[in-house]
């Protein structure tokens, strides 16, 4: 079972979410925050296997959240979700190497997040 940090300022949105991953046997939804400093407390705190991240928040947004969890808890897997086309974040993201899942299916999501928790870790 993986842990997961939900981070998204849509509160609708991480429970839709967190009812479809919960659904699978091979996650386990530990925490929510609703924006990047509530994100970068909790995952300093509960060290989670894995964190999806909305890209566009207010405050911290998305790919700081993301380096934020590469420096604190490296083995974790990082999903930033977006429901935006383009702009520099998406550019930013591509950069550096995130990987990018439109927010409408969550489908994608669970596929991107379970092909990402089985990676070695490093």
């Amino acid at each position: 079972m993986h842990t997961v940090i939900l981070v998204d300022d849509d509160s609708a949105y991480r429970r839709s979410l967190r009812a479809f991953l919960e659904a699978s046997y091979d996650f386990r939804v530990v925490a929510e925050a609703g924006n990047g400093h509530e994100a970068v407390t909790l995952v300093e705190d509960l060290k989670p296997d894995a964190v999806i991240v909305d890209l566009a928040m207010p405050g911290i947004g998305g790919v700081e959240v993301a380096e934020h969890v590469m420096a604190s808890v490296p083995e974790a897997a990082i999903l930033l979700v977006t429901g935006a086309n383009g702009g520099p974040e998406q550019r930013r993201a591509a950069e550096l190497g995130m990987p990018l899942i439109h927010k409408g299916d969550p489908l994608p999501i669970e596929n991107a997040l379970r092909t990402l928790t089985r990676r070695p870790r490093t």
